[in-house]
């Protein structure tokens, strides 16, 4: 993707302004759009299937948090006189982007390497459409927070492509934010001088959406009809972030990719700034070092992710975070008129290590408890010696493991409990993504194959943001089902981000996930689930229930 763009005007003059190129093109105005804080100008892109789409790199929507400014609330960035040429991204934040070492991520995402880090980082991202910038009637934002935990990753990766989205009249927003150390440290001496600590990932977000609904009419965007997103990671930052009083721009739908985090704890504050003390002890530094002397530190020493105690974790700090956990949000009304597609990957959910079926049995009576006579499980599940791992991992993401935060099942029940509260008054949807990339075309050894990765963590956005391309990895070979597969994902995508329903024209019916509990299987071919629920879907009901304690009635 990052090929793919090229800069529209020559650039006449130049200045640096908070390490971003400056350029007034008096002789060509074309996709220059207003801010509050000045002018920017975008760039089409070169791919002909997507020639209309104009993006907008690297926007400042924030003052660099450097120096003083580090671990402090997002304050405004600056003004500028001449039009800010957005061609480039801009460095990502400060990390260790392990993902970068491990396959498949090392060949399928990173395989031009980990872009140059700083601090400076508060930047988005927009991609619209040309005609969007000129038209009266506004479209419907997606903003879009990655995964990685709250720890790593980027925006512009090439499978989170937005091009397609953009195309399908929708105004997208990507956003980088603090992460790790610099986005959740809490020290003692960091709430005596600004009554908290940690959370300034989660500040910079809300910051980000402040901006969103001040700007983005001007992009061809509708500040009133927003959608945010995320994968994994991101999923904490979309839901943390609504559930912020400090969050005051109105979200009414969210699509939530690996992760409905219906029972996310928040550690205490209390509990935060003991961990961050003692990570400034894992760096060799003195716990009560001053912040003087802490932001005067060049930020690599400041990270060092092997830490047990190494920050990237929200805390509850009577402010920006103020429930225990997402569930009492839930509980509390937060979500009831927000709208929800959310999903899982299969083969990602954890589950029970097994080996031979006698294992298997073992351990899922220890996990069961009473579950495991109620349903008769060893007549109910069979498997044997050469099954038993396969049957556990396919446990695992339906509804049966060790962890159901990813598994199908937590999904569907979300969408029947919050169907029931609210009478409907939010819809809910629920997939099952359950289709393995094909094969590598380089030797890369068996630990890409479908018996390992089989859906593996992440391989969902290439579909959901239909990003696929020629030679884009070059280590996979897309058939022509991964096309189309990618073409109605993103479409019931976009359907959902325009009207809260993913479900038009061509494609196969998605049912919501309500009293029935539909859900749709995305994988070598798309199917429909509301049919009443098989002996093994009402154990895993009722484990998911207990293990979340969900106010759900049988």
């Amino acid at each position: 993707m990052k090929k793919r763009l090229t800069v529209l005007a020559a650039l006449l003059a130049c200045s640096t302004l908070m390490g971003s190129a400056h350029v007034y093109a008096e002789e060509n105005e074309k996709n220059v759009v207003e801010t509050a804080y000045g002018k920017v100008q975008g760039i089409n892109s070169t791919d002909e299937n997507y020639e209309d789409v104009v993006e907008f790199r690297g926007i400042p929507y924030a003052a660099p948090p450097v120096d003083d400014l580090r671990w402090k609330p997002p304050v405004d960035p600056e003004k500028w006189d001449d039009v800010l040429v957005c061609d480039t991204y801009k460095d990502i934040p400060m990390q260790v982007l392990g993902g970068a070492e491990v396959e498949p991520y090392k060949t399928d995402i990173y395989y031009d390497g980990v872009p140059e880090m700083s601090e400076d980082c508060l930047y988005l991202n927009v991609m619209t459409t040309g005609d969007s910038l000129s038209s009266t009637e506004k479209k419907p934002v997606y903003v879009w927070f990655h995964g990685g935990g709250l720890n790593s990753c980027y925006t512009f990766e090439p499978e989170g492509n937005a091009e397609a989205f953009a195309k399908n009249g929708i105004v997208v927003v990507t956003v980088e934010q603090r992460l790790g150390v610099f986005g959740y440290l809490s020290l003692p001496q960091l709430t005596e001088e600004q009554g908290q600590s940690g959370n300034y990932g989660l500040m910079d977000q809300i910051k980000a959406m402040e901006w969103i609904k001040e700007n983005i009419a001007n992009f061809g965007g509708d500040p009133e009809n927003i959608t945010v997103g995320g994968q994994s990671g991101g999923t904490t930052k979309a839901m943390a972030m609504t559930a912020s009083p400090k969050m005051d721009v109105e979200v009414d739908k969210l699509i939530l990719e690996s992760g409905l985090k219906y029972n996310m704890e928040f550690q205490t504050l209390e509990s935060a700034e003991e961990k961050g003390t003692a990570y400034l002890g894992d760096l060799g530094l003195d716990e009560a070092a001053t912040l003087e002397d802490l932001r005067n530190m060049d930020a690599e020493k400041l990270i060092d992710n092997t830490s047990s105690n190494y920050p990237g974790s929200m805390n509850q700090d009577g402010l920006y975070v103020t429930y225990e956990s997402i569930q009492d949000s839930i509980n509390d009304g937060m979500f009831d008129e927000i709208s929800v597609l959310s999903g899982t990957n299969m083969g990602e959910g954890s589950y029970p290590k097994v080996s031979t079926a006698d294992d298997f049995y073992a351990q899922y009576k220890e996990a069961l408890g009473d579950l495991y006579d109620k349903y008769d499980f060893e007549n109910l599940v069979k498997v044997d010696d050469n099954t038993a791992a396969m049957v556990s991992r396919q446990l695992g993401t339906y509804g049966l493991g060790t962890n159901v935060s990813r598994s199908l099942m937590v999904n569907r029940l979300y969408g029947k409990m919050m169907s029931e509260r609210t009478d409907g008054k939010a819809a809910n949807y629920t997939y099952l993504f359950s289709h393995s990339t094909p094969e590598s075309i380089s030797d890369l050894g068996t630990d890409r194959g479908w018996a390992n990765q089989w859906a593996w963590h992440t391989s969902e956005m290439w579909y959901a943001f239909n990003s696929l391309r020629e030679g884009v990895p070059e280590v996979r070979q897309w058939t022509d089902w991964d096309y189309e597969l990618a073409e109605k994902m993103n479409q019931y995508w976009s359907n959902f981000i325009k009207t809260g329903d993913p479900n038009g024209d061509g494609l196969a019916y998605w049912p919501a996930a309500d009293e029935n509990m539909g859900y749709i299987q995305l994988g070598d071919g798309i199917s429909t689930h509301e049919e009443e629920l098989t002996d093994l879907e009402k154990l895993m009901m009722d484990y998911t229930t207990n293990y979340f304690n969900f106010p759900v009635a049988e």
